[in-house]
């Protein structure tokens, strides 16, 4: 087991954000948070990764290196490709040359081996992206939390960036949490997913997923039972407020959505 929370519990201004929190992750693992936004998601990542304290419960981690990506890449714009990886490693690794092979191979890792010397405002948000997620490898962690890194891209590079990520888990030596509001992100991505609720946040239903992840596809008939699974859930409960809010062109729109990632 590398990492394993216990009856977590974290608020803000007298506002309850999350409420008793456990399960565990094991090595080679990725588990998903999947839930809307205000549901604790981001907050419960921050506390895994040590960015906030907790309130109340316990957090085992057993890695020996954490890892976090942003939903925004967080880039210094005075800072070349190179140098915003390197920024990582210099308290760590004092040899510019053993650097230079880490930052490379990360670098190779992400496909941009010719961006080097590329500077933030010339690379497009998905290349952004990759330059983010390439540093978070740089310091070759076993745990690495990933808070909506794909939210403000388009479907297409979603998917660019998901393949990226499944090549990096595919040797099952390093573990990952995964936070969206997403299905289909979080389909093809995670071995185990977790739906939370809001007010307060807890985690209300989870499930597996048995299939490789280099054979998943969102169009076929084992992923669509899996969605409809999700759908039906997480509906259950908002099924009035969702009839309110949610036209039926709108809801028509997303079905088609996931039939058709393109759409």
């Amino acid at each position: 087991m590398l990492l394993n929370i216990e009856n977590l519990n974290k608020s803000w201004n007298q506002k309850e954000i999350i409420q008793d929190i456990s399960f565990s992750v094991m090595k080679g693992q990725i588990s998903c948070l999947l839930g809307p936004s205000g549901c604790g998601k981001s907050t419960l990542l921050r506390l895994l990764a040590g960015l906030d304290e907790i309130d109340q419960g316990k957090i085992s981690n057993n890695a020996k290196e954490t890892s976090l990506i942003f939903q925004e890449p967080r880039l210094f714009p005075w800072l070349d490709v190179y140098e915003n990886i390197e920024l990582v490693l210099k308290n760590r690794m004092q040899n510019s040359a053993e650097r230079k092979e880490i930052i490379d191979d990360a670098l190779h890792v992400v496909s941009l081996d010719d961006y080097k010397k590329y500077y933030p405002k010339e690379l497009s948000g998905g290349m952004k992206q990759r330059v983010s997620i390439a540093r978070a490898l740089a310091v070759d962690p076993e745990l690495l939390l990933m808070d909506e890194p794909f939210a403000n891209l388009d479907f297409p590079l979603r998917l660019d960036l998901i393949h990226i990520l499944q090549k990096i888990f595919a040797p099952n030596d390093k573990s990952g949490i995964f936070v969206t509001h997403d299905n289909r992100e979080a389909l093809l991505l995670c071995d185990h997913l977790m739906i939370m609720e809001a007010d307060p946040g807890q985690i209300k239903f989870e499930l597996d997923i048995d299939i490789p992840r280099e054979s998943r596809a969102l169009n076929s008939p084992e992923l669509r039972s899996l969605n409809h699974q999700i759908n039906d859930y997480t509906f259950q409960d908002q099924k009035e407020c969702c009839n309110r809010q949610m036209s039926y062109k709108s809801k028509r729109r997303y079905r088609m959505a996931f039939k058709n990632p393109r759409l």
